[in-house]
């Protein structure tokens, strides 16, 4: 990996130049393209395979085993699983603001009429941008 000015690399695959993400700046190898992604994606598994060449096996049987007495868990678990999802509250509440304006008032100009309210900081609309009193 060659770098020039600018903090930039040279992607390993195509040999374009990119600005590496600040957070994976050191060890990025690729640019952001998706073949040059899917290529150091492949040659990583294929090392994590060499590697770790008795991983998966001797497994197999357990989890077969275990499926064939327990054929309707993962169905289950999928349907029990959406459910509570669905029923979790936001993080934060969901604030909604609804701006009722009648069209004569604005002539089209609906996005500067908008700029202004968050400009001001009023938090409500009044014809011809004033701040509301």
């Amino acid at each position: 990996m060659e770098a020039t000015e600018g903090r930039q690399k040279r992607c390993v695959y195509c040999g374009r130049y990119y600005r590496p993400d600040p957070r994976a700046r050191k060890t990025q190898k690729s640019c952001p393209d998706a073949k040059c992604r899917a290529k150091r994606k492949r040659e990583s598994h294929k090392r994590w395979l060499a590697a770790n060449p008795d991983y998966f096996k001797g497994r197999y049987s357990e989890v077969k085993a275990w499926r064939e007495k327990h054929p309707d868990y993962q169905r289950l678990w999928r349907k029990k699983v959406r459910e509570i999802q669905d029923k979790i509250p936001p993080a934060e509440p969901v604030k909604t603001m609804v701006l009722v304006i009648p069209e004569r008032m604005l002539k089209n100009e609906i996005q500067d009429e908008i700029r202004l309210v968050r400009q001001c900081g009023c938090g409500s609309y009044v014809a011809g941008g004033q701040k509301a009193r």
